[in-house]
């Protein structure tokens, strides 16, 4: 005696052909997804490289531009004892073609020490951005 759960099931052909091909879809989004997501995450750190390696050499220019404000400031102190200070801007060409920079200098007499000169130099580097980098050094200057 032959039941109804003994019938022979049949695929049809054609449904698991389909089947295979979806599923290989599936994997192919997958992988897809898997390797943009990469490749944003790399972009991403390339992005965050590039803008430290910037900051650093903002923080190096402002430096560097304090110690010229300094001989800048000797200099002025040769010839003229009774400097107060100044104000030196630089314009972007004569830096990197970009980014202008700003320096401020204040002299003051030293009390007890007539020949001495107490300067402070506050230098902004780039002036245009708002995330500029700002040294700030202090030094004494005989004269």
């Amino acid at each position: 005696m032959r039941g109804q759960d003994q019938i022979p099931c049949r695929r049809d052909p054609r449904t698991t052909t389909r089947q295979r091909a979806g599923i290989a879809l599936l994997v192919v989004l997958i992988a897809l997804a898997i390797v943009s997501t990469i490749g944003m995450l790399l972009l991403r750190m390339s992005l965050m490289h590039h803008r430290q390696a910037q900051r650093e050499m903002f923080v190096a220019q402002t430096r560097w531009l304090a110690e010229s404000a300094f001989d800048q400031a000797g200099q002025r102190l040769k010839v003229d004892a009774k400097s107060e200070g100044f104000t030196w801007l630089i314009p972007a060409k004569e830096l990197d073609g970009q980014h202008a920079a700003n320096v401020v200098v204040e002299i003051r007499p030293v009390k007890d020490a007539p020949q001495r000169r107490e300067v402070t130099v506050v230098a902004d580097f780039p002036v245009n951005l708002p995330h500029r980098s700002r040294t700030r050094r202090v030094r004494q200057i005989d004269l």
